[in-house]
């Protein structure tokens, strides 16, 4: 299973915000299951083959109920929805991937987080204005988060700890820094 940091990466790649926290509390029954705590706050991942393929991942019902969220109780709420469930399809991508290649994985996402220039530039997330570039009636703009930057410390703090512990993980950014 991937870390909790690496889920949060992907969250803040896609959504602007990385939901550190619901993918710490989704994952807390793991720091005493293992690998079977997906049997518990992992309902999406349960139903793999079932309501969901890796060819469709997010079917039309769950995108229904999702937009329904948004109008009932707001954008917000209907991204932390999101990003609950696609932590179940990481999951089982993570779960499909050799241990290599997870490595390489983690690489890249803690480089991505770590360079506010491509957070801006590639993935539309401003960590630095506190700002997530959206696109609402086919205009462009950017809206101010007022928790983005603290999330965004927070996440980097945790990762420059991971980083700084894991000398695969440590090697591989020190190398990608002396190429540049």
């Amino acid at each position: 299973m991937p870390n909790a940091w690496v889920h949060a990466a992907i969250d803040l790649i896609a959504y602007g915000r990385p939901y550190f926290d619901i993918h710490k509390e989704k994952d807390k029954p793991s720091e005493i299951l293992r690998q079977r705590h997906r049997k518990i706050k992992h309902e999406w991942y349960q139903v793999f083959g079932k309501k969901w393929t890796f060819d469709s991942p997010f079917p039309n019902f769950l995108k229904d109920q999702i937009l329904k969220i948004n109008q009932t109780k707001g954008g917000d709420k209907a991204e932390e929805v999101m990003a609950y469930t696609d932590h179940d399809y990481i999951d089982k991508i993570w779960d499909e991937l050799p241990k290599h290649e997870r490595k390489y994985w983690e690489g890249f996402f803690a480089w991505v987080l770590l360079n506010p220039k491509i957070l801006k530039n590639w993935a539309g997330v401003d960590v630095s204005d506190g700002k997530i570039k959206r696109i609402i009636n086919d205009h462009e703009v950017w809206e101010t988060c007022s928790v983005l930057k603290t999330e965004y410390k927070r996440l980097c703090n945790y990762v420059k700890i991971v980083i700084k512990n894991d000398k695969n993980l440590h090697n591989m950014l020190e190398c990608n820094t002396m190429a540049n």
